[in-house]
């Protein structure tokens, strides 16, 4: 949360204290014209000394009461405030003008750091202190109407004084609070910034609900049912070692890239980038179900492969000779998932069996194969046709496990699916009609038939 600027924050501080202080000041230049001018005591006068204690005393329990009680300091001062103006007004013996003026700057003080409720409440107190300042003093009300022009014309000009540096605060505070909401935007587009920065080091879901302040930055996990896809590229370690480090590098960003965003059309949550490898799981923190979650991670690997394929004809046009192929692996099953290690350096991720089967699954993957274990198997039947491969022994693994090789989608979800793919010698063809743009489709027709009518023209031995 945006802190206000410190000017700003000393003018909130100061300003009733300033204007409370003012206000005292026209009291005393009341009562110093009322005794110049006859028209009180002269023993009236120890009221100037004393109305000076009252204002530092009053500062000195505001600081007092912001320390201790900050909610109620404002409204316990605002109500003496009330309760001594009442006095004051007895003191000078209801005079019209000097009373018009201490119930004007009560006013303007209540409705400044007050509300209408506070308001109310500091007109009472001010009314129950005339009346028992009038007790003490005494009700001579013929001086209402006897006032001597020289009080009246210093309580005008007291209280000009003081609407005038009321309206000169209240400018400052403007600007002050302008400055403070200009501040506090850069400092939350700062912050946003910084927060789209971060969440690349993140997976989208995480960082999304601690954005949103659904989920806490520190050490808990629990444990879920989750879908667990791993996946590498065969035989990385040769490539790598055959390549140019810029163009690996450059390759494999874009195969994280591609991979990357078909995992996030599918909701999968991606762990981390392992080397070649990539560790996605679903479930968690967002799940819409066992076989939900198990049925979009199976049809987000079998994206993946027809992706590779784009990718090798990509990056075969540019003269790349070396044919990159992905296994993959997919399990279902119990993990602890959250935030693993210190707190100075975690990492969300996922531990438990099923993470280690499916690493063992793509292991042992032939190049461009999905295998999945029989849990997962029993999720997705429905949708996706399976074959089977038998029990397979894996390294790490006690007891040899069922396994099933994802052939592709059942031919209902074919016939629903945007995608169009053939590959022969000679011949290879990727097409998403999803992605096809309406006004591509013209040109897209025309060159499938040029190349019809060339290849019905062509003799081929």
């Amino acid at each position: 949360m945006a802190v206000p600027s410190p000017q700003l924050q000393q003018l909130l501080e100061l300003g009733s204290r300033h204007m409370r202080l003012l206000a005292y000041m026209v009291a005393v230049s009341i009562f110093a014209s009322g005794v110049y001018t006859g028209m009180y005591h002269p023993r009236i006068i120890a009221l100037i000394p004393f109305t000076l204690v009252l204002a530092y005393g009053q500062s000195w329990l505001h600081r007092r009461l912001s320390n201790r009680v900050p909610s109620q300091a404002t409204s316990i001062t605002l109500l003496l405030d009330g309760l001594i103006t009442g006095f004051g007004i007895a003191s000078i013996h209801y005079a019209l003008v000097p009373m018009l003026v201490f119930i004007a700057m009560l006013n303007a003080s209540a409705l400044s750091f007050g509300n209408l409720f506070l308001w109310i409440f500091t007109g009472f107190f001010c009314l129950f202190g005339s009346l028992l300042g009038g007790m003490i003093f005494g009700l001579e009300a013929g001086v209402i109407d006897n006032t001597p022009t020289a009080v009246n014309v210093v309580a005008l000009i007291g209280a000009a004084f003081y609407f005038g540096l009321t309206a000169f605060r209240s400018r400052e505070q403007s600007r002050a609070l302008i400055n403070a909401q200009t501040q506090i935007r850069e400092q939350q587009d700062e912050s946003f910034q910084l927060s789209r920065k971060l969440a690349k080091y993140l997976p989208t879901q995480v960082w999304e609900s601690i954005f949103k302040g659904k989920r806490d930055a520190k050490l808990q996990t629990q444990r879920k049912k989750l879908t667990i896809f791993f996946s590498d590229i065969k035989d990385f370690t040769e490539a790598s070692d055959e390549m140019p480090p810029d163009l690996l590098t450059e390759m494999l960003n874009t195969y994280f890239e591609h991979m990357s965003k078909i995992a996030l059309r599918y909701g999968g949550t991606i762990d981390k980038f392992i080397g070649d490898a990539i560790l996605i799981f679903y479930g968690d923190p967002v799940s819409r179900g066992n076989k939900e979650d198990a049925t979009a991670c199976v049809s987000m690997a079998v994206e993946m492969r027809r992706e590779m394929q784009i990718l090798r004809q990509k990056w075969q046009s540019e003269n790349i000779d070396k044919p990159l192929h992905i296994r993959m692996g997919i399990t279902t099953g119990y993990c602890h998932v959250g935030n693993f290690g210190s707190e100075t350096r975690m990492s969300y991720t996922i531990i438990g069996r099923d993470a280690n089967l499916a690493a063992r699954l793509q292991s042992v993957a032939s190049p461009d194969e999905i295998l999945i274990s029989n849990e997962t198997y029993l999720l997705v039947r429905e949708h996706i046709m399976c074959r089977e491969k038998g029990a397979v022994s894996l390294r790490g693994i006690a007891k040899p496990i069922q396994v099933w090789e994802v052939v592709d989608f059942h031919a209902d979800m074919k016939n629903q699916s945007s995608w169009i793919e053939h590959e022969l010698d000679g011949f290879v063809m990727h097409m998403d009609t999803n992605k096809v743009k309406n006004y591509d489709k013209d040109r897209i027709v025309k060159a499938l038939e040029l190349a019809a009518k060339q290849l019905k023209d062509t003799h081929i031995l």
